[in-house]
Parts: structure tokens; C-alpha cells; sequence
């Protein structure tokens, strides 16, 4: 019993302590390429982002029908780290998220490979999550091509 429990214990453990850029790209925003950027501006122990990460955005990778068409990332803004902007400037991962008023976590921000916004931002995460995969799915999929 106590064995059991203990493994339970452990697995929440490591449930809750994955790191929610740890699967997505590192963001290499001035580094060229066709693809536009779907970019979740997270910070630490931000339950929500995780909750984002594991039910939306990695099935989405997952599915690959975005593989041609969209790069994920993250943008940590718990502390300003040092961040290379589009246009080859460097500038901070806060101030690169307040630009495109990723004030709150999570933050879902739309952009073009030259970092126009593309779509709304989405904030947060709602109870049911269903309608709100589907919602990003469909602004994903409505984005406008990249030239």
C-alpha cells in the first residue's frame, strides 16, 4: 500500500515540475524561415501554463498537421532574460512579451515569421478545455500564409 502510494506521490511530483518549454523550439526569432510562430508566454510554476502545454499545445504538435506552417515556443517572462528579437536586436523576454501585450500567464500570441501579429492574443485557460483546443486549432489553422 504505502509502496503504491508513493508511487502515485511521484508521479504527481514529476506531473507538475515539467518544464513547459521543454518540448517546444527554443525561440530563434530572427533566424529565417517560412513559418510563423505560435508563442506561449509562460513563467515558473504557472499551473495554467503547464495545463496549456500538456492538453492543447502538445497534441497539436503531436498532430503534425502544423509542422510546415508553424513553429511552437515559449516565452518565460518569471525573469527578464536576454532575448534576440526579430529584426536581429536584443532585447528581453518581458519586454518582448509586453510588445505583443503578453502581460498575463498563459499567453498565446499569433505571429509571422517577421513578428506581426497575425491573430489575437488568447489569454489564459478556461475550465473546459475542449472548445478552447478547438478555438486555437481554428485560429491556427486560419492564420495567413507567410510570404
Amino acid at each position: 500500500m504505502i509502496s503504491q502510494l508513493i508511487t502515485v506521490i511521484g508521479f504527481i511530483a514529476m506531473s507538475f515540475s515539467a518544464d513547459a518549454s521543454s518540448i517546444s523550439e527554443e525561440p530563434k526569432f530572427s533566424q529565417p524561415d517560412s513559418r510563423s510562430w505560435v508563442v506561449m508566454v509562460t513563467q515558473p510554476d504557472c499551473s495554467f501554463c503547464v495545463r496549456l502545454e500538456k492538453e492543447i499545445l502538445q497534441p497539436l504538435r503531436a498532430s503534425g498537421e502544423f509542422r510546415g506552417k508553424i513553429r511552437f515556443t515559449t516565452v518565460d517572462i518569471g525573469i527578464a532574460t536576454p532575448l534576440t528579437d526579430f529584426d536581429g536586436t536584443k532585447t528581453t523576454t518581458v519586454a518582448f512579451a509586453s510588445r505583443y501585450e503578453g502581460f498575463g500567464t498563459p499567453t498565446l500570441l499569433f505571429l509571422s515569421p517577421r513578428g506581426d501579429p497575425l491573430a489575437p492574443p488568447k489569454y489564459g485557460v478556461p475550465d473546459i478545455v475542449d472548445f478552447y483546443a478547438y478555438e486555437i486549432e481554428e485560429t491556427i489553422r486560419n492564420l495567413p500564409p507567410a510570404n
